[in-house]
């Protein structure tokens, strides 16, 4: 175990991690050295963490310490001196590439996540889960500008929820919208209500309370990814150095990239760009892998995801090449993709507190088609009665 560990080895590191470092080193020092860059690593990055992910970390940590019975087989995987050393404190993240290559190496990587498999499961079982302040409420628009689809939307979904097929067309996006804000005026609280755009978002979408994502805004930095990555297509590198370089843009932004004056979301903007797969190049991948993180990072109380058609999928090289001033674009295959997308957002959120009191409706907007899903939906069922966006957020919300 790190005895070597001690407060200032945290100096680098931002402030809140920093205090949290200190506030638990007695913790810190019993976790094994082959898990401690786990905890490391989100203690270097706390201070850019949403407030539910806070909590975790501290629990998490005050957990492990407390239970050193569920860390017993950590101890038994020998690490190297050159790994069980406070010199690799400064750096977390080269100290867990460094300690997942030797766990390969050394062939004790499936002794580690056995390990691990059962922290985990020790640690949610005794965790209490995040409780949201009303009914969770996750609302997706898409299909914008597609035509009906030949094979039935939402196929995915329908065996959990209710398909509408009769759904009024006007004033329909505008009641998901206000939705949000009635939602994010009753239920204040940071990061708990999300607006995701993937085109131009709906006017007046500045909304007090809601936290804002959109795929326009964030262009000038996405520009500054793409040339990032044509520079490594350039050279001829390897996607293992691209990974690399977007990694170091995550940690270092470049100069003129803010798109925030909140510098958790400045971050997780950066993140979104460049730990996520095609979303620098697709609007609907974009879409798609914020819905999954806000989920997963925020566990927001109301979440309104709107996408948009992306453009149209061509060679990667001539992707990259192209994505600034794309015109070419797909609504209909962005349909396809934005169709599966809901289905992984029903998921998530099944994955949160009380999954059974959540509420869920996915649209095709400007189409009388819509599905919902909650507690008082019956699932498995059809329902061609004429209805309006309004009415089918009252019938899956008990309350807010």
């Amino acid at each position: 175990m790190p005895a070597w560990l001690t407060a200032e080895s945290f100096a680098s590191y931002p402030a809140q991690g920093r205090e949290i470092a200190e506030s638990h080193l007695a913790d810190l020092q019993k976790i094994p050295v082959a898990l401690l860059p786990v905890f490391l690593v989100d203690l270097k990055m706390f201070d850019w963490k949403f407030p539910v992910e806070q909590a975790e970390i501290a629990t998490r940590i005050a957990f492990a310490g407390s239970h050193p019975a569920f860390l017993a087989d950590f101890r038994k995987i020998v690490v190297p001196p050159a790994l069980d050393s406070p010199a690799k404190v400064g750096d977390p993240q080269q100290f867990l590439a460094e300690m997942t290559a030797y766990l390969w190496s050394s062939l004790q990587i499936d002794a580690y996540r056995s390990a691990a498999d059962q922290f985990v499961a020790h640690f949610a079982a005794a965790r209490e889960p995040v409780k949201p302040a009303a009914p969770r409420l996750v609302m997706i628009c898409l299909g914008r500008g597609a035509n009906p689809p030949a094979h039935p939307l939402f196929d995915k979904l329908r065996r959990f929820g209710q398909m509408r097929t009769n759904v009024r067309v006007d004033g329909a996006v505008e009641a998901l919208l206000d939705r949000l804000r009635q939602r994010s005026e009753s239920h204040p609280q940071p990061y708990a209500h999300w607006y995701v755009d993937g085109g131009d978002p709906l006017p007046g979408s500045s909304v007090d309370g809601v936290t804002p994502i959109f795929y326009t805004a964030l262009a000038p930095l996405n520009e500054q990814i793409l040339a990032r990555m044509r520079s490594c297509i350039e050279a001829g590198t390897g996607p293992e150095v691209l990974h690399t370089e977007l990694a170091e843009l995550s940690e270092r932004p470049p100069s003129g990239s803010r798109v925030s004056d909140d510098p958790r979301v400045q971050h997780f903007a950066m993140s979104l760009l460049t730990e996520g797969s095609g979303t620098q190049l697709f609007s609907t991948s974009f879409v798609q892998w914020t819905t999954r993180e806000i989920l997963r990072r925020a566990q927001p109380v109301t979440l309104l995801t709107r996408f948009a058609p992306r453009q149209r999928q061509k060679p990667f090289n001539a992707m990259v090449e192209s994505q600034a001033s794309s015109t070419d674009l797909d609504p209909n295959g962005s349909l396809v993709d934005a169709d599966m997308s809901a289905y992984y957002a029903y998921l998530e959120m099944n994955n949160l507190y009380n999954p059974e009191g959540s509420a869920f409706l996915v649209w095709f907007e400007n189409h009388s088609q819509a599905m919902v899903a909650g507690r008082n939906v019956p699932a498995g069922t059809t329902n061609d009665s004429p209805t309006s966006i309004p009415e089918l957020l009252s019938q899956v919300l008990e309350n807010g």
